[in-house]
């Protein structure tokens, strides 16, 4: 019992240790006119290692190889150099870690780095790399990428690359292999797991415990100790720490982006990007050129896109692609776009949206804006600006306009440079212009027994009149001032002498308008017998 166990261990070790071994061998195929002898010789540190490759292989005749046929050479046989990886280019804040000495600089273009050196981006950065076989690399930002293994195996004309990578956190995009050289071989270590690619193009992405990997040409195997998938074009797999790669699912279409506008010229602006039914949320990059390389904007939303004062005005382009509910981001949609939202239009004080005005001199004014030299001032009869009435370029923060038509009216401002760069209109502003409320006409007033009644004529859209009674012409020795709803006013009858009386409408708006002239009318006694007794008693007093 103990020897069937011991030997069911010896062969699952086996199995385990057999890929591992595999994984040590450089995959040759055999190119026409090729012998067991020419290989040793081009391609092999000592040509007597020949008999190592029949027999690893199990060839027992050489003369049997044939053009195409693949052949397993160990490693540790084979002739290699190291090979390099040259920085093409470099946006925002990478640095380097030098494996042989623990140095860190920062990253720059036409730098060469070595295995064991390991390149960490920052916020908004990017670095592209080429490899020897013109592999490309495109480390996106907040990642942390190390070249464990860069090799050349054979001799001149005969070299295939062997490389392999770490990336322990963050997103790269690796187009492995563009020449489709049968020999060359690339792994790619994650947390989760690994991947095996000979020419393809993928995304890996890696969260935490997490990874997953987007194959957009060719074929990618992806396995850990808990399975294996191969993983084709159009299809992705997610590997969790210490579980087996999901089976491939198929990426998600590219969004529509028709909706996206070419041209932005307010910030900020809210795109919506809900064209996809199966798409959790989307993936948004913004990069200033078309290979996006200087990645602006990078981030995951849920269906809405929120462009704001961070991008500076000028030409964009827009890569957008759905995520799946594994995470998986599909294929892309790109789109070229400018913003020109600068300068900002000033912001108005006065009269605000829906203001009621009336008839006459209207004054307008609006804040100031930093580094702009004038301001254009728009009046029309309409919201879209097709019936102007008035245009204006001021260097002034304000303005009048005189009305002479009620009605309603549209008016808007541009901010203006000095070197004569006007930026986009400001919000339109609509206000309203009332007539003036005409002045009421008085009738005479009336002495009634006890009482005085001033009357006037109603005015329609008159909500209230201010009614003034005064002794002098001056209207400084005031007997009423009051408002009534109606078009008459009943007042206790005064002493007898001159008075003057003036009025005054106000309308449903609050407005008041101008006082009338003032009328001058006489209060007589209210008999004249004190009077006749006050000239008798005079006359017998002087005699």
């Amino acid at each position: 019992m103990s020897n069937r166990f011991h030997k069911f261990w010896v062969a699952v070790v086996m199995s385990c240790l057999a890929p591992l071994a595999a994984a040590e061998d450089w995959q040759y195929t055999v190119k026409p006119g090729d012998t067991v002898w020419d290989i040793s010789h081009k391609l092999l540190k000592d040509w007597r290692y020949w008999d190592d490759i029949l027999r690893h292989n199990n060839i027992s005749n050489a003369a049997t190889l044939r053009p195409g046929t693949k052949i397993a050479i160990p490693l540790y046989i084979v002739r290699e150099e190291l090979s390099e990886v040259r920085v093409e280019s470099v946006y925002g804040k990478v640095e380097v870690v030098f494996g042989n000495d623990g140095r860190k600089l920062p990253l720059k273009p036409g730098m060469s780095l070595t295995a064991g050196d390991q390149v960490i981006t920052g916020e908004k950065s990017t670095a592209l790399f080429s490899l020897e076989d013109k592999s490309s690399i495109l480390l996106q930002e907040q990642s942390e990428l190390e070249f464990t293994r860069l090799t050349a195996l054979g001799a001149k004309g005969n070299k295939s690359l062997d490389a392999k990578l770490k990336i322990r956190r963050g997103r790269m995009k690796m187009h492995a292999n563009p020449s489709k050289a049968p020999d060359s071989r690339f792994e790619i270590l994650t947390v989760s797991a690994n991947s095996a690619v000979r020419g393809t193009s993928f995304r890996i992405g890696v969260e935490k415990q997490r990874s997953r990997t987007e194959v957009l040409d060719g074929l990618v195997s992806v396995g850990n100790a808990y399975g294996n998938v191969d993983v084709p074009e159009d299809f992705g797999t997610v590997a969790q720490k210490n579980s087996p790669p999901l089976p491939p699912v198929k990426l998600l279409p590219p969004p529509d982006l028709e909706g996206f506008p070419s041209l932005i010229r307010y910030l900020p602006t809210v795109v919506a990007l809900n064209s996809l039914e199966q798409a959790q949320s989307y993936r948004v990059q913004i990069a200033r050129d078309r290979a996006f390389r200087k990645i602006e904007l990078d981030r995951v939303v849920a269906g809405r896109l929120m462009v704001d004062q961070r991008l500076e005005d000028g030409a964009y382009f827009v890569r957008v692609r759905g995520l799946d509910g594994n995470g998986l981001e599909g294929n892309n949609a790109d789109k070229a776009f400018r913003i020109e939202a600068r300068p900002e239009a000033p912001m108005v004080r006065k009269p605000l949206p829906d203001a009621v005005l009336h008839v006459g001199v209207v004054a307008f004014s609006w804040a100031e804006v930093k580094d702009v030299e004038a301001y254009f001032f728009e009046l029309a009869r309409d919201a879209g600006f097709t019936d102007i009435l008035e245009q204006r370029s001021l260097t002034t923060t304000d303005t009048t306009i005189e009305f002479r038509d009620a009605g309603e009216y549209f008016y808007r401002l541009s901010s203006v440079t000095a070197e004569g760069k006007k930026g986009p209109p400001g919000k339109t502003t609509k206000i309203r212009v009332l007539p003036v409320p005409p002045v009421p006409q008085a009738k005479p007033p009336a002495v009634e027994g006890d009482h005085l009644r001033l009357a006037w004529q109603e005015v329609d859209g008159v909500a209230r009149y201010h009614v003034q009674l005064a002794s002098d012409a001056d209207f400084q020795n005031l007997i009423v001032d009051e408002q009534t709803a109606d078009p008459w006013l009943q007042l206790p009858r005064p002493p007898s002498g001159y008075y003057y009386f003036r009025l005054q409408s106000i309308d449903t708006e609050g407005y008041v308008g101008s006082f009338s002239a003032p009328q001058r009318f006489e209060v007589e006694p209210a008999s004249y017998l004190p009077l006749v007794l006050f000239v008798i008693g005079s006359v017998l007093l002087l005699l």
